[in-house]
């Protein structure tokens, strides 16, 4: 893009100012000029570099004056002029165009380009410099892996969810256990942490501008134990492009990935990224809040990904701030073919009357998709305005299921919302045919229990 902005100024100034004998609609390409143009063109690209390495971004007359005359002429269009303190002064377009132009006078003219690269690795002010000498050299020499096979621990602190023997605490991934240990729970929050934080997005970005797969993978094994924990990372869109383009290119197994809190355009662009299928990538572990509403369709392309095609254990928090029908999403999740442990939480603030039966057909599917899987083994599912007749199919499905070994369901409506109770029969069939449940936890309104509910012990 940049590199085509500069060419397109340059066509211009030639069309507005001919002065040599060729027509600028040739110019097709930067590294390709008529020297005419091509020595300017590298005396101001030389021009950029020395000056964003000494932090200078606008210039007096005189700093200029070593400039050719065909360069001070009109400076190819590419510099302004503006007055300070009744003294004329000259700047780039923007300081994007200094940085591009230095990063080009680097990658094309510098002996010492890695060296170069190695100097200002972990400078602020040339950060967006690197990131376009990533893209005009895409990393291709040796020297740069270096840079990407550093040890980095960013393992999540939590631990899987072995049994449901405690109780659900505070936030979606952390099972409370030891009130002095809440605050390990995720990453530590120290110097450390921060720092390798902002190495990998440095890196990361720095890949997804080079397009270099290799160094992708080189990135993702240095990773400790192929485990990366983001919890309450604060990630720009641009960061999630560039993180899903590395994961999708690692050609790695995670062992688990949280990725925190993501809002609808976050999971869009992740997803975007994730185009790899030959699954040589795969995640087994993955924590998740979906915030902002996340839409049906853009849960199904994630779960379709071939990232999570072999994934065991998912631990996912939903907050949908309108009613869509939950079977919905728990299909999605149970369809996951590898799935052996599933912590679903959702939370629906509003609930309109009209839903409050489901989907007949729906939820006879899901009953059914509970019943044959032979996977799953541990199932959680929190929620704020379930049916009743959605929490009856679960039931139903778990009664027939010969695998699931342990089932908590926590429910909670609104006052206002008149839900009808569960069928009659439907508890008392789970405890009577089902053999193979070794722990139960039903957290459900009084409310909602059928009248005539009647455990014998």
């Amino acid at each position: 893009m940049y590199e085509n902005f500069i060419l397109q100024t340059i066509r211009r100034r030639v069309e507005i100012k001919p002065r040599h004998d060729f027509n600028p609609y040739t110019l097709d390409s930067l590294s390709s000029l008529p020297s005419q143009l091509a020595k300017p063109l590298q005396e101001m690209c030389q021009l950029a570099y020395t000056n964003l390495a000494s932090t200078t971004m606008t210039f007096s007359s005189h700093q200029l004056q070593s400039l050719s005359e065909a360069v001070k002429e009109d400076y190819l269009g590419l510099m302004t002029t503006f007055i300070e303190y009744d003294e004329e002064k000259y700047q780039f377009l923007h300081l994007t165009i200094q940085e591009f132009l230095a990063a080009w006078w680097i990658a094309k003219h510098e002996k010492k380009t890695v060296k170069v690269f190695k100097d200002y690795f972990d400078d602020d002010h040339f950060r967006i410099c690197l990131r376009f000498v990533a893209g005009l050299t895409h990393l291709k020499h040796q020297s740069y892996q270096k840079y990407f096979n550093k040890q980095l621990d960013l393992q999540c602190k939590t631990k899987p969810l072995l049994g449901f023997d405690c109780y659900y605490f505070n936030c979606l991934s952390s099972f409370y256990q030891d009130p002095t240990k809440r605050k390990f729970n995720h990453l530590n929050s120290d110097d450390d942490i921060f720092n390798a934080l902002t190495s990998l997005f440095i890196q990361v970005q720095l890949l997804y501008e080079s397009q270099n797969t290799t160094l992708c993978q080189a990135l993702a094994q240095s990773i400790n134990n192929h485990s990366l924990c983001l919890y309450r990372v604060s990630l720009s869109l641009f960061d999630w492009l560039c993180l899903s383009y590395c994961i999708n290119n690692s050609n790695t197994t995670w062992n688990h990935l949280h990725l925190g809190h993501m809002s609808n355009q976050s999971l869009s662009v992740f997803t975007a990224g994730l185009t790899n299928n030959s699954l040589q990538t795969q995640c087994k572990r993955l924590e998740i809040e979906l915030i902002n509403e996340p839409t049906d369709e853009i849960i199904h392309k994630f779960l379709q990904s071939s990232l999570l095609y072999n994934i065991e254990e998912c631990c996912c928090g939903l907050s949908i701030g309108r009613y869509f029908p939950c079977h919905v999403y728990l299909l999605q999740f149970l369809k996951l073919p590898q799935l052996k442990i599933l912590d679903l939480k959702i939370d629906c603030p509003t609930m309109p009357a009209v839903f409050v039966d489901g989907d007949a057909a729906k939820c006879s599917e899901l009953e059914k998709c509970i019943a044959i899987n032979t996977k799953l083994w541990k199932v959680k599912i929190t929620y704020r305005g379930l049916p009743s007749t959605i929490i009856s199919s679960v039931v139903r499905g778990v009664t027939k299921n010969k695998a699931i070994t342990s089932l908590t369901l926590c429910v909670n409506f609104r006052d206002n919302i008149p839900i009808p109770p569960l069928p009659d029969g439907v508890i008392e069939q789970l405890l009577k045919d089902n053999n193979t449940l070794q722990a139960l936890s039903l957290d459900i309104p009084d409310e909602l229990l059928p009248s005539s509910l009647n455990i014998v012990e």
